[in-house]
């Protein structure tokens, strides 16, 4: 070995390297855009301004440029497509001129192909000005041409302000943009402007190494003294940069490259010209801020001497509240809650976040913001909680593109409403004082992983995301059942009270047809009748008093309901009285037919009261009110008003307790009275229904059995009808879930919640039968505690 080859050698590095890094790490075409912007930020500069210019479809006019060459198409077929190739944002007068410079050179093959070299070369490119502090030749030199620069790092370190950059690779950017660049610069006090032209492909060169690839910084034109800035213009774009690319790249990075709730909020300002157009750059709207459902505001504390005090707090307001509703956590409860030391949460820093959720399916549009524009602003700005140091954008975050909380995944697997980034504008605004140990990872696009990112993870995506959906869905499912049995006890009213006074009416009518002898029963059915009107005036009442105290509507809804069957029936059945009557117009009161159905008339007439009785004590007046009684008699209360209807309809029932007859037996509990007569209603109503559909294979006459099973304190009611699906064993207690033609799908759902209201249990019975049906409702009574 000699002693050249002894010596210590540097790490010599191809050319193409450069290209490699820049690829690496600025992975887009707008973070390019981004990290040019905020350079001018860096450099003090009062705005910044990046005009692009893309008079046509620059991927088109290369396809027609390589038409002409190859002989493809004719030089008129060519002028022909270029014309189509023209941006329509161009205004009639830059249409016209490019047309017109189109035809000028359109006199053979080799002029038009030659235009359209230059055409590509010099018509498409961006440019980025700043009118910042500049930089000297020497600083072009020695600073812009270092990558890796450490004097922003250091500069950010020393000084008493903002400073979006510290890698010394922003420079790269340009590289990504477009394969030539030149930069120009002035200081203020300097007597001219100094430039670098960048010729990108020189590190393409096979066999060339980094240091082999030299660019000179020359003496540009002369300035008055008090200009400064920057300018970099790239041109040999390597992207299309249509209207739509423009656009999408305002909205993606521009309009969200601020924090849009930051307080106060004063925007760095930035020009957007697209072909000397400028294009307008909006915040976040308040228009649809007010359609969401809830704001929620978090702040994290840690820096507390005392680790049992308050460190992380979350209040959330909801669309139409005044007030927030707060939850907190400790600083020793978080520690523990994400498992790492309080040291840990300490080194995070403190930081505050907020976030906006909307439900898309409720959001309701006006004239001027129909849905359809709401819904596009709000794809815009979701994407969840966006990181914002210093007020802007780290990378990505935030956006659809990047799921750096992972909550996508977790809400896939998460019952009930959804909380996810599709549904949620967010920020998350850190410092890099407050904040150090959260920097950028070398591509920009999101914070390096590191133990106090993994805790903001875990944070905003665990303890956050967790509560705040548990919190949606129980303010929603209240939202869902106040909605449900709002609507279920209006409607009912409503059609009783007209079921009601049609029934009067009939009355009325019969009172007029009967001899004179019968007219003392007619007079008590007229009264039994107008006493059930005064009855459901009542809950109708109670129901506006709910509504304006906001109480529990769970058995007021299904009091509608069963007055709505009970007027059914009564409706039901003098209309049919009456119709017998007409044909008994002429007969006496000594005619046997007559008197019996007068009779009939008002014995049904008491039993339909009966029923309505029987479920009276969970009216308003008397709900909550729990009392000792014999589980055994009112079973046979609520199975004697549906005689009628069991005879009508050919139904054999019968009540048994352990196995036996009911006659005498007595079992008390102590509970809310109407609760078993309100739930055996709904259950008795369905079986009545489904075996008049069909019966049980082997079966011959319609059946409903109650039962009392005092050892396990449940009672049973179970028919031999067609049965139900294991499969929809669950969902026949969903709200709206009816498997009858005109069902409202909600009975069973009231009962089951009145149930659980009250501490008991509903479910159907899941040993099935030989067919592998389901006929079995079992209602598990509350117990002594918890009536």
């Amino acid at each position: 070995m000699t002693e050249e080859t002894r010596r210590p050698q540097p790490f010599r590095i191809a050319a193409r390297a450069m290209r490699q890094l820049g690829a690496e790490l600025i992975t887009s075409d707008e973070m390019a855009l981004y990290e040019l912007i905020k350079n001018g930020f860096d450099a003090k500069s009062p705005r910044t301004t990046v005009a692009i210019s893309a008079p046509a479809d620059s991927a088109a006019v290369a396809l027609v440029r390589e038409q002409l060459s190859t002989g493809r198409v004719s030089v008129q077929v060519a002028l022909e497509r270029l014309e189509k190739t023209l941006s329509s944002d161009l205004t009639i007068e830059q249409r016209v001129s490019a047309l017109q410079q189109f035809k000028e050179h359109g006199t053979s093959v080799v002029a038009l192909t030659s235009f359209l070299d230059a055409f590509l070369r010099h018509e498409f490119w961006i440019e980025v000005a700043d009118t910042g502090s500049g930089m000297s030749a020497d600083d072009l030199r020695d600073k812009f041409m270092m990558v890796g620069t450490p004097n922003k790092l250091i500069e950010k370190a020393q000084a008493d302000r903002t400073i979006l950059g510290e890698k010394g690779i922003g420079r790269l950017s340009m590289m990504k943009l477009g394969q030539r660049a030149v930069v120009r610069s002035k200081k203020a006090g300097a007597e001219s402007w100094n430039s670098i032209d960048f010729d990108w492909k020189k590190f393409d060169a096979p066999g060339a190494e980094l240091g082999d690839v030299l660019f000179e910084v020359q003496e540009g034109e002369a300035a008055e003294e008090s200009v400064k800035g920057t300018d970099i213009h790239v041109t040999e774009l390597l992207a299309n940069w249509s209207a739509a690319k423009v656009n999408e790249f305002l909205n993606k990075y521009v309009r969200r490259l601020q924090d849009p709730f930051a307080k106060p909020r004063r925007p760095y300002p930035i020009d957007v010209l697209l072909n000397g157009h400028r294009l307008p750059i909006t915040p976040i709207p308040s228009w649809l801020l007010d359609v969401a459902q809830f704001r929620c505001e978090i702040s994290f504390t840690p820096d507390l001497a005392d680790t049992r005090s308050v460190a992380l707090r979350r209040e959330v307001t909801w669309k139409g509240g005044s007030t927030a509703e707060t939850r907190t956590w400790t600083l020793d409860e978080l520690a523990a809650l994400v498992g790492v030391p309080v040291e840990t949460c300490r080194n995070l820093g403190p930081f505050t976040a907020s976030c906006y959720w909307f439900n898309r399916k409720l959001i309701v549009g006006t004239v001027e913001y129909p849905k359809s524009r709401m819904l596009a602003e709000l794809n815009v700005w979701c994407g969840g909680f966006a990181v914002y140091r210093d007020g802007f954008r780290v990378g990505q975050t935030g956006g659809m593109e990047d799921d750096w909380l992972e909550w996508d995944g977790k809400a896939l697997k998460t019952k009930g409403f959804m909380l996810n980034r599709y549904q949620t504008v967010g920020a998350v605004s850190i410092t890099s004082k407050r904040n150090p140990r959260l920097i950028d990872a070398a591509n920009r696009e999101r914070l390096v992983s590191c133990p106090e990112q993994t805790l903001l993870v875990g944070l905003l995506g665990n303890i956050i995301v967790s509560d705040l959906r548990s919190h949606i869905d129980a303010i929603k499912q209240v939202e869902v059942k106040q909605a449900i049995e709002e609507e279920s006890a209006e409607e009912s009213l409503k059609r009783s009270e007209v079921s009601l006074k049609n029934t009067l009416q009939t009355v009325e009518e019969i009172a007029r047809a009967v001899p004179a002898t019968v007219q003392p029963q007619i007079e008590n059915v007229r009264r039994a009748l107008q006493s059930q009107v005064e009855y459901v005036e009542t809950i109708r009442g109670a129901l506006q008093l709910a509504r304006e105290t906001r109480v529990e509507l769970l058995e007021l809804a299904n009091i509608g309901l069963v007055v709505e069957i009970v007027v059914h029936e009564l409706t039901r059945l003098t209309q049919s009285t009456g119709d017998l009557l007409l044909n008994l117009r002429k007969a006496t009161a000594a005619d046997a037919p007559l008197v019996e159905l007068i009779d009939n008339l008002q014995s049904q007439i008491k039993a339909t009261s009966k029923r309505i009785s029987s479920v009276d004590v969970l009216s308003p007046s008397g709900r909550n009110r729990r009392e000792k009684f014999n589980v055994v008699a009112q079973l046979k209360t609520v199975v004697s008003g549906f005689e009628a209807r069991f005879k009508r309809h050919s139904v054999e029932c019968e009540v048994l307790v352990d196995g036996e007859p009911a006659i005498s037996q007595v079992y008390e509990v102590r509970l809310v009275r109407g609760l078993i007569a309100q739930v055996l209603e709904n259950l008795l109503t369905n079986s009545v229904y489904w075996v008049q559909q069909g019966l049980k294979r082997g079966e011959d006459r319609r059946r409903i059995v109650v039962e009392l099973d005092s050892r396990a304190s449940v009672v049973m009611v179970t028919d031999n009808g067609p049965g139900i699906d294991p499969s929809h064993g669950e969902s026949i207690f969903r709200p709206y879930f009816s498997m009858r033609k005109r069902g409202k799908g909600l009975g069973l759902y009231i009962a089951r919640e009145l149930v659980e209201y009250h501490g008991g249990k509903l479910h159907l019975d899941a040993s099935d039968e030989a067919d592998g049906r389901l006929r079995t409702f079992v209602l598990e009574l509350p117990r002594e505690g918890e009536a």
